[in-house]
C-alpha cells in the first residue's frame, strides 16, 4: 500500500489534535467535577450555619428547651420549618441513627448504611454526595449536642441535579466545540498538506517524464522555501541535460558530416590517383610489349608516363598539404608581417605563368598593412588564389589585386575575368577535391585542393575568405585578416 506524504501529514495532524483535545476534555471534565463538588461543599457549610440558626430560632419561637423528648415530639414540625428555612428536606434522627418517625430493624439497617449519619453518631459533622440515575443529592448530617451527649441527629438533603446538569451541559458544549474544531483542523490539514505537497507532486510527475525521456517538462513552482530551491535546481539540471544532449547531437551530426566528407575525400583521392596510375600502367605495358619498334609511339608513351608521374607527384604533395593544413597541430610561425609585400611578391611570381596566356596581373596595394601571420603560409594562400584566377581566366584578360585597410581588418580582393562559377558550385568550392563538371579542369591538372588549403590557412590566421562569381564575367575572392597598427 502506498502511503503518500499528504496522507501521512493528515494522519499525523489528526492524531496530534485528537490526543490534544482528548487530554483537554479529560482535564476539563475533571476540573468541572472538582468545581461542582467544591460548590456543594461550600453550600453544605453555609447550610450548616443556616440550620443552626433555624434550629435555635425554632426552639426560641416555640419556647422549648432542646432535649431528646422535644426533638422526638416535634420532629415533623421541626423538620418542615427548618427545612423550608434552609431550602431542603430535613429528617430528624435519634442518637442511634434511627428516624423519630419510624421504628424497627429496617430503619436501623438503612441508617447504618448512611456514611454521614454514621459520622454524626460519632459527634462529627459530615456530608455525602450521591449520584443516582442522573440525580445528584447532597446529605448533611450533624449531631444536636447538650453537655457533650448526643440528643439527636439532623440530616439535610438538598438536590444538586441542576448543578450537575449545568456541569454536563458545559462538558457537552466543550465536546461540541472540540468536535467542530477537530473537523476544521482536519479539513485545514487536508488543504494545507495538499498545498505543501503540490510542488512535490509536480516534481514527481516531471521526474517521471524526464525518466521517460521528455526534457520539455516545465516546472512552475514559485515558493520561497526548500521545495522552491529543489524545483529551481531540478529546472537547472534539466536545462544542463538538454544542453549536453544538444552538444552530443551536434557533435554526432558533425561526426556524421565529417564521415561523409571523409568518404567523399577518399573517393575523390582514389579517383584522382587511379587515373594517372591507369595511364602510366597502360603505356608501360604497351612499351614493354612493343619495345622500341615504334620510336614515335615510344616517345609519346614515355612523355605520357613522365607527365602523369609528375601530375601524380603533385597530387600526393597536395594531399599531404591539405592534410597538414586541416590538422590542429600544424605549426605556424606567426610574426608581424606586411601583407602588401607578400601580395606583391606573389603577383610577381605568378606573372610568368599568367604571361603564357597573355593574362596581366595589376595590383593596387595600400602600404604598411601589418598583420600577425606566417609569411610563407600567407604567400601560399595568394599564390593558390592567383593560380586559380590564371587557370580559369580568359586569355587576353586582366587579374586585378587590391589590398586596403577596412576598419580594424585588412581586406584583400583578387578579381579575374573568366568563365565564372555556378551559384551551386560556390557552396562547395572550398571543400577538398570538389569538382564542378561544368568547369574545364583537364588542362589544368588540378586535384581540387588549393582552395581548401586557402580556407584552412586563412582561418588559422583568424580571418575569413569568401568567393563571389558571375558566369561569363569573372570571379572575385575576398580575404579579410585581423589587422595591426602600423606603429
Amino acid at each position: 500500500m502506498k502511503w503518500t506524504i499528504q496522507f501521512k501529514m493528515v494522519v499525523l495532524f489528526s492524531v496530534i489534535v485528537f490526543i490534544g483535545f482528548s487530554a483537554l476534555l479529560i482535564i476539563s471534565n475533571k476540573v468541572g467535577e472538582e468545581n461542582m463538588y467544591r460548590e456543594v461543599q461550600e453550600d453544605m457549610v453555609q447550610s450548616k450555619k443556616n440550620l443552626d440558626i433555624a434550629l435555635n430560632q425554632y426552639f426560641l419561637i416555640h419556647n422549648k428547651r432542646i432535649s431528646e423528648d422535644s426533638l422526638g415530639t416535634g420532629n415533623r414540625d421541626l423538620a418542615e420549618q427548618i427545612g423550608s428555612a434552609v431550602g431542603g428536606k430535613v429528617v430528624v434522627y435519634r442518637s442511634d441513627g434511627t428516624p423519630f418517625s419510624s421504628t424497627g430493624a429496617k430503619a436501623k439497617l438503612a441508617a447504618a448504611q448512611t456514611s454521614d449519619l454514621q459520622a454524626a453518631m460519632k459527634s462529627k459533622i459530615a456530608y455525602t454526595t450521591v449520584v443516582d440515575k442522573g440525580r445528584v443529592t447532597g446529605n448533611l448530617s450533624f449531631p444536636v449536642l447538650s453537655e457533650g451527649s448526643i440528643l439527636g441527629i439532623i440530616q439535610l438533603e438538598r438536590d444538586y441535579t441542576d448543578l450537575f446538569k449545568r456541569h454536563l451541559r458545559f462538558q457537552n458544549t466543550i465536546k461540541g466545540f472540540a468536535a467542530v474544531i477537530f473537523v476544521f483542523v482536519f479539513i485545514g490539514s487536508v488543504f494545507i498538506s495538499r498545498q505543501i505537497t503540490k510542488p512535490i507532486r509536480v516534481l514527481t510527475k516531471r521526474s517521471a517524464e524526464v525518466a521517460q525521456g521528455s526534457l520539455n517538462a516545465d516546472i512552475h513552482i514559485s515558493t520561497k522555501d526548500e521545495i522552491g530551491e529543489l524545483a529551481s535546481s531540478f529546472t537547472v539540471m534539466i536545462a544542463r541535460v538538454k544542453e549536453q544532449i544538444d552538444v552530443i547531437e551536434r557533435e554526432r551530426d558533425e561526426v556524421k558530416h565529417l564521415q561523409a566528407r571523409n568518404k567523399v575525400f577518399f573517393d575523390n583521392v582514389t579517383h584522382e590517383l587511379k587515373t594517372p596510375l591507369t595511364t602510366i600502367l597502360g603505356y608501360a605495358q604497351i612499351l614493354r610489349d612493343n619495345g622500341f619498334t615504334d620510336q614515335a609511339f615510344f616517345d609519346k608513351g614515355l612523355k605520357y608516363i613522365i607527365n602523369e608521374s609528375q601530375r601524380l607527384n603533385v597530387m600526393v604533395a597536395d594531399i599531404l598539404e591539405v592534410t597538414v593544413s586541416s590538422t590542429p597541430i600544424q605549426t605556424f610561425r606567426f610574426e608581424r608581417v606586411n601583407v602588401s609585400n607578400i601580395i606583391r611578391e606573389a603577383c610577381e611570381d605568378m606573372s610568368i605563368k599568367a604571361g603564357k596566356y597573355n593574362i596581366g596581373i595589376r595590383y593596387e596595394l595600400e602600404e604598411m598593412l601589418y598583420v600577425q601571420g606566417d609569411w610563407n603560409k600567407l604567400k601560399e594562400v595568394f599564390l593558390n588564389v592567383l593560380d586559380n584566377s590564371v587557370k580559369y581566366g580568359n586569355v587576353n584578360s586582366i587579374i586585378q589585386v587590391q589590398s586596403f585597410r577596412l576598419g580594424e581588418s585588412v581586406a584583400i580582393l583578387i578579381r579575374d575575368e573568366g568563365e565564372g562559377i555556378p551559384e551551386e558550385a560556390l557552396k562547395h568550392v572550398f571543400e577538398p577535391f570538389y569538382r564542378d563538371n561544368g568547369m574545364n579542369r583537364t588542362e589544368k591538372g588540378s586535384a581540387g585542393l588549393g582552395l581548401s588549403i586557402v580556407k584552412n590557412t586563412v582561418e588559422q590566421h583568424g580571418g575569413t575568405v569568401e568567393m563571389k562569381s558571375i558566369l561569363n564575367k569573372g570571379t572575385q575572392v575576398n580575404i579579410s585578416l585581423p589587422g595591426e597598427s602600423d606603429v
